[in-house]
């Protein structure tokens, strides 16, 4: 049988290192909510579009995110969501490499909120 995992996936995260690789259960991703899933599956789609020039333009993002959640104050909240930060690295690599503006981001990020949208149209 075919595994459903595209060949960016399985590239992406056979090359993640243990500090900013995804959550598992069972060697399977674990996803808590629906917006993780997709979180996760916009960043893929948007490399295996080729529009960021190399997964390393996320990977140092991601860690970046990391790495500033646990030298804060937060830290000490027991609130800790690993796609919390994959979110924010995701947001910063498509305003810095200008796929998308802050308004258009924080226009579709409010729809969803208010849940005008709740589906992903392309």
């Amino acid at each position: 049988m075919k595994s459903c995992k595209s060949q960016a996936e399985e590239s992406v995260l056979m090359n993640m290192s243990e500090e900013v690789a995804p959550p598992r259960k069972n060697g399977e991703l674990e996803f808590q909510e629906p917006w993780e899933r997709r979180s996760f599956g916009m960043t893929l789609a948007l490399y295996e579009e080729k529009k960021y020039s190399s997964w390393e333009d996320f990977r140092s993002r991601l860690i970046e995110e990391i790495k500033g959640w646990e030298n804060s104050e937060q830290k000490d909240d027991s609130d800790w969501n690993y796609y919390e930060r994959w979110l924010s690295a995701l947001e910063r690599l498509v305003l810095e490499t200008g796929m998308l503006n802050k308004r258009d981001v924080d226009a579709r990020t409010n729809e969803f909120l208010t849940g005008k949208r709740d589906e992903v149209f392309y």
